[in-house]
């Protein structure tokens, strides 16, 4: 298979122009679509912004890769897209993009589409390819000059493979005379999705190390599995490893070697600069319980908290959910309801130390699980709270990392007999030294205080927290105000599960403001202001408004046309928001839309808050689309008197 098998013609377009991240993304997307190749075009979408909410696609020198594996991909697909002026996409080295790649792939990708867009991140990492594609003058020219790039990139690899073969011989031959050195490094390269970014990074550092003549050996840890596997006499004999990846790869293969940990994007970028680190004598050897680097602390620690609110968010919905049924009138007095309540008391009590735990796991690996827990458990009994549980979780992972440094650096590489007994025995006890006398009643303070505001505050003062919330749930669509709000409105509903207590008014209102925009955008599409919306955008409204009963903001990114339209979202997830706080609205679970209404506190008064914030929402749609669309008439009509008549 070639890309322009996987390429549709109709798939590829040239625009003059764009106006910012969002309209390139949607019509990528729109490109892939007409392919064919997608079931479910918005929740392809979806998953798209998702990915790039994780880490912008742009990978500089005016290239991005947009990329997702989605249910909603029925076959995989690419679309090719290039804007003469380029578009500010958050690319790596600032500077504008011109030419997209949008990658459709299904969640379980086969290894022959695999391998296409392997070899097109291939050739998208030559710098003469790059430059040609960019002048193209026409969505055909483009294509053709794909597919040129493509057999030229065959025949190099042809050439390639039999330079291998003729090393593989000539190491086969020094091999049984005993004078083979093996590699001078080995590489992983991986990335979440496992596509473009995977194989870009090993070419990357692939193409580097030949120009500067040394062996090198990546293994891709791809979509379609380990391409290229290191087998462990290729580990032993190199010189050190290099580890670029932004997902857990295979670790434990590679202690006692030097090594360089980085993100993906780094082998990508910079794969000079890594061959120099590993190849250095100040390369650290690897041990259990190494930390990934960042580019920055605080990405760093917002990472190790966003690992540990994933393993907390389904025993928190099942805790609060059991717990909530428990309380219904019909079962409450019940066996059932008894039952329900100890189950759900009983997950309750998990939540701490579920979270501190793989916070520190994401810092040291298992080696920091037991002192994860511990700092969890020692929040619990000392009344520190959701406060006491993330510092403690810190405090955890870095007591083991620290732990483990120290056996590497004294026990002279013997220190795995240490992992199973004295690793989590010394973390816990220097979590519990410090929970007890330095965590505990500063985070206990801060706990208490939180409760108490939230449990004394004036109806005023409920409604301004709710706004600003739901208003920030709306605002970025996975961005980080998107992800702070979410996770407050988490680890305060944490804190007072299986109760309903103060944090379930603050996650009510998160969840309000994640479900309006959807919603109101529907509303007005399908019925409001059916004439300022386009045949698609009404027809698409029935579909909208179920995502967002359902909590699932994206739903609304169809209408999102202009950087103004955010504004509506943003009032009416802050309407919804404050009238649901200002009401004492709360929940139980912090997903699950509708469906968990009906055990809410106050259903109804949440129902009207929805109500309320999807009508205001909808009114800003209906205002923000006149404007718009008035003010593309102007726009024609001055475009239509500057233009000169035709002679006759």
């Amino acid at each position: 298979m070639r890309i322009s098998d996987l390429l549709d013609k109709n798939s590829v377009d040239r625009l003059p122009s764009l106006p910012d991240k969002a309209a390139v993304i949607n019509h990528l997307v729109d490109l892939v679509a007409r392919s064919g190749c997608l079931k479910d075009k918005e929740e392809f979408r979806r998953a798209v912004l998702a990915r790039e909410a994780q880490d912008s696609t742009g990978f500089g020198e005016g290239i991005a890769i947009p990329h997702a594996k989605s249910d909603g991909v029925a076959r995989p697909g690419l679309a090719a897209l290039l804007v003469a002026s380029g578009v500010d996409f958050a690319a790596f080295d600032g500077q504008k993009v011109q030419l997209f790649f949008m990658i459709a792939s299904p969640q379980h990708a086969s290894d022959e589409h695999i391998d296409v867009l392997a070899r097109l991140s291939a050739l998208l990492m030559d710098d003469a390819c790059r430059t040609r594609l960019k002048q193209a003058q026409s969505s055909e020219e483009l294509l053709r000059l794909i597919d040129e790039a493509e057999t030229a990139q065959s025949v190099q690899d042809a050439q390639a493979q039999e330079q291998a073969a003729a090393q593989q011989s000539a190491s086969a031959v020094q091999a049984a005379v005993g004078d083979d050195d093996g590699y001078d490094l080995v590489a992983v390269t991986a990335c979440p999705a496992g596509l473009s970014h995977t194989y870009m990074a090993a070419e990357a550092l692939e193409q580097k190390a030949r120009e500067l003549g040394i062996k090198i050996k990546v293994e891709a840890d791809g979509a379609a599995g380990n391409r290229n596997r290191l087998l462990p006499e290729d580990i032993a004999h190199a010189k050190a490893v290099i580890v670029a990846a932004d997902r857990a790869v295979e670790m434990d293969r590679f202690i006692g070697k030097p090594m360089v940990r980085v993100g993906v994007g780094e082998g990508v970028h910079h794969p000079a600069q890594l061959i120099e680190r590993a190849l250095s004598a100040k390369c650290p050897v690897y041990q259990a319980g190494g930390m990934l680097e960042t580019s920055s602390v605080p990405m760093r620690l917002y990472r190790h908290l966003m690992s540990g609110l994933t393993y907390l968010l389904p025993v928190a919905a099942t805790a609060g959910i059991l717990s909530a049924a428990a309380r219904l009138d019909v079962i409450k007095d019940s066996s059932t309801g008894l039952f329900l309540d100890t189950i759900g008391y009983s997950l309750g009590t998990l939540l701490f130390p579920i979270l501190s735990a793989f916070i520190a796991f994401s810092i040291a690996g298992r080696t920091a699980l037991v002192a994860g827990f511990t700092g969890g458990v020692m929040a619990d009994m000392s009344g520190a709270g959701v406060v006491g549980a993330l510092l403690n979780g810190f405090i955890g992972g870095g007591a083991a990392f620290v732990l483990t440094k120290l056996a590497v650096r004294f026990l002279k590489g013997h220190d795995a007999m240490f992992a199973l007994l004295v690793y989590p025995l010394l973390g816990a006890t220097v979590t519990t030294l410090f929970a007890q006398f330095v965590t505990s009643l500063p985070a206990a303070f801060v706990d208490n205080w939180l409760e108490d505001f939230l449990l004394t505050a004036s109806r005023a003062e409920l409604m301004i927290i709710g706004a600003v919330l739901a208003g920030m749930m709306a605002a970025d669509m996975g961005g980080p105000c998107n992800k702070i709000a979410y996770a407050t409105g988490v680890l305060l509903l944490a804190d007072c599960l299986p109760e309903n207590g103060p944090g379930s008014l603050v996650m009510a209102a998160v969840m309000a403001g994640g479900m309006v925009p959807p919603l109101a955008a529907a509303l007005a599409a399908g019925l409001l202001g059916r004439h300022y919306f386009t045949k698609d955008e009404r027809v698409q409204a029935p579909a909208a408004a179920l995502k967002g009963l359902m909590f699932i903001t994206e739903g609304v990114l169809p209408y999102l046309v202009a950087k103004r339209m955010r504004l509506a979202c943003i009032v009416g997830s802050a309407v919804a928001g404050a009238v649901s706080m200002g009401s004492h609205c709360g929940l139980c679970a912090p997903h699950g839309g509708i469906f968990i209404v009906p055990l809410a506190e106050n259903p109804w008064l949440y129902l009207l808050a929805l109500a309320v914030g999807t009508l205001c929402g909808a009114l800003c749609f209906v205002l923000l689309r006149r404007q718009l669309r008035h003010a593309q008439k102007k726009a024609k009509l001055k475009a239509a008197a500057a233009t000169p008549a035709a002679p006759n």
